[in-house]
């Protein structure tokens, strides 16, 4: 299991800010650091100056961002699709992959187009995936299921072969619905595991104790390990 981090995706952060909170999740162990839409500086400066070790840092917009993705020169990109139609998914992920991106699609309110029409968002998963997304994120957006939903939606869509990942606003059963997907077969988690306030000044496990959910804590051990030297990521000096 890997961990999207979208902490970046916050307005009001500075470019130093930005950078340092980076390198910190980076030193966590997060698979993907979100820095949000492409059209800012961190980018620019995030290319001379960022050297991550672990995670990859990606760009994320609408497929009507393409240029500005392509243009922010993130080895792998996010493209949020929300009610867009198969052609525009399909040919935005072609695209990105022609650039050489490695890339995620980001469905959001993808559970409640699953309840309405679960055969069309079925379609939506299997058109980004054989366009050439690595990895097609479904998205908890309203956050109207229970955690026992998410994991059943998920194994379903997972059962098809497609990788899948899961993300879901915090809306204070996010860990549930979290450890509900992964164990349902999301390879990649997305969410905050970070409150970034003057860089990075607190770094948050994903995992909650099994009595909450009835099932094992994900097994995070890199993050757990770092967990002990929280006091050491202070803010910005």
């Amino acid at each position: 299991m890997k961990l999207y981090d979208v902490s970046l995706r916050r307005p009001g952060l500075s470019t130093s800010d930005r950078l340092v909170a980076a390198r910190r999740l980076d030193a966590l162990g997060v698979a993907f650091v979100d820095g949000g839409r492409p059209a800012q500086r961190f980018y620019r400066r995030a290319a001379i100056e960022l050297r991550l070790r672990t995670a990859t840092l990606i760009a994320s917009g609408a497929p009507e961002d393409l240029t500005a993705l392509i243009t922010a020169e993130t080895p792998a990109v996010a493209i949020v699709v929300q009610g867009h139609g198969f052609s525009e998914v399909r040919e935005a992920v072609r695209r990105l992959v022609r650039a050489g991106r490695r890339v995620v699609v980001e469905a959001r309110d993808f559970f409640d187009g699953w309840l309405i029409d679960p055969e069309h968002a079925l379609e939506v998963v299997l058109t980004a995936a054989e366009a050439g997304a690595e990895t097609v994120l479904l998205h908890d957006t309203a956050g109207g299921l229970w955690p026992d939903q998410i994991g059943e939606i998920v194994e379903t869509i997972a059962e098809t072969g497609v990788p899948v990942g899961f993300g879901c606003h915090d809306d204070g059963g996010s860990a549930a619905k979290q450890l509900f997907a992964t164990e349902a077969g999301a390879g990649l988690v997305q969410g905050s595991y970070a409150v970034v306030r003057g860089g990075l000044d607190r770094a948050v496990s994903p995992s909650v104790h099994s009595a909450e959910t009835g099932i094992a804590p994900v097994p995070c051990p890199r993050l757990e390990q770092t967990m002990s030297a929280q006091k050491a990521i202070g803010g910005v000096r």
